[in-house]
């Protein structure tokens, strides 16, 4: 946004795509980027929704494109809501270093976690990046909320390994890291 209020979305996302230069390896992205002043702001929600939840965009983004962050939110939680299930994984398969590797490698976490079928992280992306976007633009609680109305609470993952004491043991140094992601939401 200029100093004088008016927000230019070509300069925005010329300044978001500077701050993460690795999302121009993503055809989506890239091809939005080429666009440059024939970019719409349905063309840049419609990307920028899916890379909304991905840990290393969503400070940037809502940085970015404040002005736009509630239709944004809004797509996030849209593309959220097609999830079937986002209580629990349907395949565990994925070590803590191997994940952080893939999600490197990936613009759309929706997509990936959904094929994946591990709804419960990306849920738990989802609480992440909704507790980020309310340190920095708290006048969008009415859409995260929206997607509370669905969706299971922040700490799921607690209530489910909650009644289920050896896995709580096995599972204490991933569940640590989540409950930190949580705590501030």
């Amino acid at each position: 946004m200029a100093m004088d209020g008016s927000f230019s979305l070509q300069f925005a996302l010329e300044r978001f795509l500077a701050r993460c230069p690795k999302l121009l390896a993503f055809p989506h992205v890239d091809s939005l980027a080429k666009k440059t002043h024939m970019v719409t702001e349905e063309e840049v929600v419609n990307v920028l929704g899916e890379v909304f939840l991905h840990p290393n965009y969503t400070i940037p983004l809502m940085g970015c494109f404040r002005p736009i962050a509630g239709k944004i939110v809004d797509k996030a939680v849209g593309l959220l809501r097609i999830v079937p299930n986002l209580r629990s994984n349907a395949n565990d398969t994925l070590a803590e270093a191997e994940e952080e590797k893939v999600l490197n490698e990936v613009a759309s976490v929706v997509e990936l976690y959904n094929r994946a079928g591990r709804g419960l992280d990306l849920h738990e992306l989802a609480c992440l990046a909704f507790c980020r976007t309310l340190d920095l633009a708290p006048f969008l609680l009415g859409p995260i909320l929206n997607y509370f109305k669905f969706a299971p609470p922040p700490f799921e993952r607690i209530s489910l390994e909650g009644k289920n004491s050896e896995l709580c043991a096995q599972m204490a140094p991933p569940l640590l890291v989540r409950v930190r992601w949580k705590v501030r939401l």
